[in-house]
């Protein structure tokens, strides 16, 4: 049956239209794959469950292309390297930077050109772009400027293939590792395939969907357009980008002569449930557009003197909304292309309205308490001592000691001067006969703070044992039991994103531990150095991505808006005159 494209504007149903027909044909078939990108696999998973009438299935599965990757390596006994995570290929970055800086003219080991090199070395993956194509590309430049930028990128891609080679393996790589096993696997053989909610395709994927369509049975392909016909102005048709992707894998079949029935072209528009959003989705972005010559009473504008006014309307909004119409606040979404000016502003407000609120923004480390602590360890170590490091560590909140009895350490270091290598003997300046049961007991509090610290460094060496010392100083000093306590007070207090965050960031710092000890294992760091990589690991993680886990109101970028389903939405931050642009994939508006 080969390759068959359904197409249609946003809502005209095309992945109803996949899903109702595999829910016809499960009976039948003994494979069927819906393949998703990675933010869409719940969604369409949640999709499959609706349109079937049992409550399991077993020859019909959501997957994704690096999951079936890892399925198609184990079928056929594949690698068995280490995948390497974004957070351990950035530490790798990190160490590759500071090795090379001597040959590097353009870039450094700063956070930005890390940002920047595992950006550009994805993107050579995706594109299928070798080492040698660089070196020959470099070789006809004549642009200094380019030439010197381009050849240090060909260093540090260079570095980074030969620190995988043998050892791990990239997840950008595991796309090219299925295009070349899909031929000796049996896994998409005689199997129907769904391909949706993607926006375009990579170097990879095209391969990739070269199999699907020589192997399997039939293979679908969902296509956001309200055309096939790329002539149309591309500064005004907001489908330019998909009709070019539809256009290349018509090319890609004709090149590589295989099947294509006739596409599917689906123009009613099922989603918008109001006459105003569906006047609004056909006419926003045309030049001949209609007016609307009812009166809307499904879009409403407000016309701020100020942002604190701005979000004062919206909290009134939401709040007589979920009063008078039962409505949850999880069916409410609020939108903006500026989260970084509105989310403090919004939680103040929100606050006084009694609001419960999530800000679907990656929080600041800095603000983390557990990587507060986890840094403010080496800082000690760092800065010899100091009497300001070691203060910072206990007043953090994860010490033994109570309030008070900090204080008093602080006042008595504070008046004596006591840091560095005076932290390691014994306190004895100002003791006389009236103060000696203090001044002991001040002592007792340095040698319960200092020994540990000190039996830690001591055990300090190569990446491993550095690690493993870490490690077990966190589980003797109880961190988990701690951080478990301050979970409960946030929650206790309402906190509840703040205690979610909490929640998965001690994981998160071990997971980033085994990758130190995976990548650097057996090299010998010094203490700035580890940090540095630490430092580059946390930032690169998932730490401050919490999703929503309560029936709060979300708050988010527009771009991010449309993974989440609510049936009111509020768009704030209009002042620059623009109006947030409709995703080209799948329509912004979906009530």
């Amino acid at each position: 049956m080969g390759l068959r494209i359904v197409y249609g504007k946003s809502g005209s149903g095309k992945s109803e239209f996949c899903f109702s027909e595999i829910a016809k044909l499960l009976k039948k078939e003994k494979k069927i794959y819906i393949v998703t990108p990675e933010q869409f696999s719940f969604t369409a998973e949640k999709k499959l469950m609706d349109a079937i009438d049992t409550k399991a299935v077993i020859n019909a599965e959501v997957i994704t292309l690096s999951r079936m990757a890892h399925r198609v390596a184990q079928e056929i006994g594949g690698s068995k390297k280490t995948i390497l995570t974004k957070c351990g290929k950035a530490m790798l970055l990190y160490s590759i930077l500071n090795e090379n800086k001597n040959k590097l003219k353009f870039l450094s080991k700063s956070d930005e050109n890390i940002d920047l090199a595992m950006t550009a070395i994805t993107e050579f993956k995706k594109h299928g772009i070798k080492l040698d194509q660089i070196q020959k590309e470099i070789e006809e430049i004549n642009d200094i400027y380019l030439k010197t930028k381009l050849n240090d990128m060909y260093i540090i891609y260079q570095n980074f293939e030969q620190k995988l080679q043998g050892e791990y393996i990239e997840d950008i790589d595991l796309l090219t590792l299925l295009s070349e096993n899909l031929d000796n696997s049996d896994f998409v053989k005689d199997s129907l395939i769904y391909i949706d909610e993607f926006a375009g395709f990579t170097f990879q994927e095209y391969e990739i969907l070269k199999k699907f369509i020589k192997l399997a049975k039939r293979v679908t392909l969902t296509v956001c357009t309200d055309s096939l016909d790329t002539s149309i102005n591309p500064d005004t048709d907001i489908f330019y980008s998909n009709k070019i992707t539809a256009s290349k894998v018509f090319d890609l079949v004709k090149k590589e002569d295989l099947k294509l029935e006739k596409p599917i072209f689906l123009k009613d528009n099922l989603r918008f449930k109001t006459e105003e959003l569906q006047h609004l989705e056909e006419n926003i972005y045309n030049s001949r557009s209609k007016i609307f010559c009812k009166d809307a009473e499904n879009i409403k504008m407000f016309l701020a003197k100020n942002q604190y006014s701005e979000i004062e309307n919206v909290a009134k909004e939401i709040t007589k909304l979920v009063k008078d119409n039962s409505l949850r606040y999880k069916d409410i979404s609020v939108i903006t292309k500026n989260i970084d000016t509105y989310s403090s502003l919004v939680r103040a407000i929100f606050a006084q309205y009694n609001i419960p609120v999530f800000i679907d923004e990656k929080r600041d480390l800095n603000l983390n308490v557990i990587v507060q602590y986890l840094l403010s360890i080496f800082e000690i170590f760092s800065n010899n001592f100091s009497k300001e490091a070691v203060f910072n560590y206990l007043k953090i909140g994860f010490s033994d000691l109570e309030k008070n009895d900090i204080f008093k350490l602080e006042n008595y270091c504070s008046k004596w001067g006591i840091k560095q290598n005076k932290w390691k003997n014994d306190f004895n300046l100002g003791l006389n006969d009236e103060n000696k049961e203090e001044i002991e007991y001040l002592n007792k509090l340095r040698k319960q703070i200092i020994d540990p610290l000190l039996d830690l460094k001591k055990s300090f060496g190569i990446v491993k044992d550095t690690t493993k010392a870490i490690y077990e100083f966190l589980q003797k000093q109880n961190i988990e039991q701690k951080i478990n306590i301050k979970i409960k007070e946030l929650q206790d207090i309402g906190q509840v994103d703040l205690a979610n965050e909490y929640i998965s960031s001690y994981k998160i710092i071990l997971d980033i531990f085994d990758e130190i000890v995976l990548i650097f294992g057996n090299e010998k760091l010094g203490i700035d150095k580890y940090v540095q990589i630490l430092k580059t690991g946390l930032k690169n993680s998932e730490l401050g991505k919490i999703p929503a886990t309560q029936d709060q109101v979300i708050v988010g970028d527009v771009d991010r808006s449309r993974s989440h389903k609510v049936d009111i939405i509020f768009i704030i931050g209009l002042n620059d005159g623009s109006f947030p642009s409709i995703n080209k994939s799948e329509g912004f508006f979906r009530r």
